[in-house]
């Protein structure tokens, strides 16, 4: 009986978290991000691949986000601040809306998965995003541009329905032109 009950035990030990990632939209589909008529594709192709390899070896699950920008405006669109989406009639409710049923799929991935469990280690905002910004993030209009520390609107209103449901979860962000300090950031959280 208690070779059973010690085997047991060790499954148990075996099976533990299952780490996850939850990451902006552009992150893994770059072909979401903002473009205008003139501007090179090259940005805007593929993904980011020195991220995915690094989250691959460290047998790191993710989840993708919607692009509230996408699939509010599509392509081609001009970069705008925090305060330029503002102003777009019936953008804040978008990005409301995808922020509650994002908050509502992430609780539903953690209490149903029970063995193994599954553990969010962050959600990765993009530095300088209007919406996806955690700590870089664009205001002002027109010539009066500026970054500054807050969040963006998707990030924001995402924290907000998180913490209505009683979810707790750090945010992070990743410039997409420095992966490589993404990928200190993520060797960080797991350690």
């Amino acid at each position: 009986m208690r070779a059973l009950t010690s085997r047991k035990r060790e499954d148990e030990a075996k099976i533990g978290e299952l780490p996850i990632l939850v990451l902006s939209h552009c992150i893994l589909n770059r072909a979401t991000r903002w473009w205008q008529k003139g501007k090179p594709l090259q940005k805007n192709q593929g993904l980011s691949s020195q991220i995915l390899s690094l989250l691959s070896d460290l047998k790191i699950g993710v989840i993708q986000l919607p692009c509230p920008e996408f699939t509010f405006c599509g392509n081609p669109r001009p970069p705008r601040t925090r305060d330029e989406y503002l102003s777009l009639p019936g953008f804040q409710q978008h990005c409301r809306r995808l922020a509650d049923e994002a908050a509502k799929y992430l609780k539903s991935i953690i209490e149903n998965a029970r063995e193994p469990s599954i553990r969010i280690l962050a959600i990765v905002g993009v530095e300088r995003s209007p919406t996806c910004g955690v700590k870089c993030t664009p205001i002002g209009r027109g010539l009066d541009r500026r970054y500054v520390e807050e969040n963006g609107i998707f990030i924001e209103l995402l924290s907000e329905s998180l913490r209505k449901m009683g979810l707790e979860i750090p945010f992070i962000e990743v410039d997409l032109d420095r992966p490589k300090e993404f990928v200190e950031k993520i060797k960080e959280l797991i350690n």
